[in-house]
């Protein structure tokens, strides 16, 4: 009896059917927009918060005596600037170009493509908190002695100072957290409007079997009994309105990937790929939300429109 009503409300109204999974899949559509940018944005957020930085490139040489010697320079700053508590992440030049390639593997495919050589030098990250932090690192970097193996020292004093890094970064921080407010509103609102359109298709469908429920409640079918058809039908919407904006984010990350390839040289599919788990539990998430606010709603609804009758 349930799954007869089930397939008469869908049958009676299979246009009605189409066109709301169309219309919800592109409200969950968007809803997974707003969701994946102030995930990303957060993220960002939090890894910038803490980090001001600066990195040193090191100078190439051929003559193995000067090689070696700039070797121990650089592992004598290393030193220095560990004991003062500093973080510090030395990557050689073949190193480097490995990190690159799993950040942005289209890049060094180019450079392969083209017979580029590794362009990268032996690079230096250090990462620091305070202005003390940063007063030692100057004090250390900006040693004579290191003067002829850095390649970007007068890059990085005095433009990139403490005070402009910090209030760069103070920036950046204040507007990614306006962003994140803004995207959540969005998604609230979303919400909102997938809630409202539920209970107006369930209102709609409901009075269109107004006598069958009458009949239902007369012979004494429980209220779980008169609702079931309905939430089933509901909740299948809802799974077909998924799906449907899945295959939607899929035709957008396949046209994206072009953009990111001519203009970032990699792939936004890559990204997701490196991401996969993550994504998939949020989806799984994201799925159960909808379908448990919207059966709890629909519920209500269906409810207090039963006793009316």
């Amino acid at each position: 009896m349930f799954f007869t009503n089930f397939f008469r409300i869908v049958k009676t109204n299979i246009l009605q059917v189409l066109a709301t999974v169309f219309l919800l899949s592109f409200l969950i559509f968007l809803l997974n927009i707003f969701i994946s940018l102030t995930s990303n944005i957060y993220s960002f957020s939090k890894e910038i918060k803490w980090k001001l930085w600066v990195y040193l490139y090191f100078k190439e040489w051929d003559q193995p005596e000067q090689i070696q010697k700039t070797y121990n320079l650089i592992i004598e700053i290393k030193s220095k600037l560990e004991k003062d508590w500093l973080k510090v992440k030395y990557l050689s030049k073949d190193e480097a170009i490995k990190t690159l390639s799993k950040r942005l593997p289209k890049i060094i495919q180019n450079f392969e493509k083209y017979w580029i050589k590794n362009p990268i030098p032996p690079t230096m990250y250090i990462t620091f908190n305070s202005e003390k932090e940063y007063q030692n690192l100057k004090k250390i970097v900006t040693d004579k002695k290191y003067s002829d193996i850095i390649l970007n020292l007068s890059d990085i004093w005095p433009e990139d100072s403490f005070k402009t890094q910090e209030k760069r970064i103070s920036k950046i921080i204040e507007f990614s957290n306006f962003l994140i407010k803004f995207y959540i509103f969005l998604s609230i609102v979303l919400v909102f409007i997938i809630l409202w359109f539920i209970t107006l298709i369930i209102k709609i469908n409901f009075y269109w079997f107004y006598n069958q429920i009458e009949v239902e409640k007369l012979i004494w079918f429980s209220y779980f009994q008169i609702k079931l058809p309905f939430l089933l039908y509901w909740l299948s919407v809802i799974l077909f309105s998924f799906l449907l904006s899945l295959i939607y984010s899929m035709i957008l990350t396949n046209y994206l990937d072009i953009y990111f390839l001519n203009v970032f040289w990699f792939e936004l599919s890559d990204i997701i790929k490196s991401n996969i788990n993550y994504i998939r539990n949020l989806l799984t998430l994201e799925i159960l939300f909808l379908c448990s606010i919207s059966i709890i709603v629909s519920n209500m609804f269906l409810t207090r429109m039963i006793k009316k009758i």
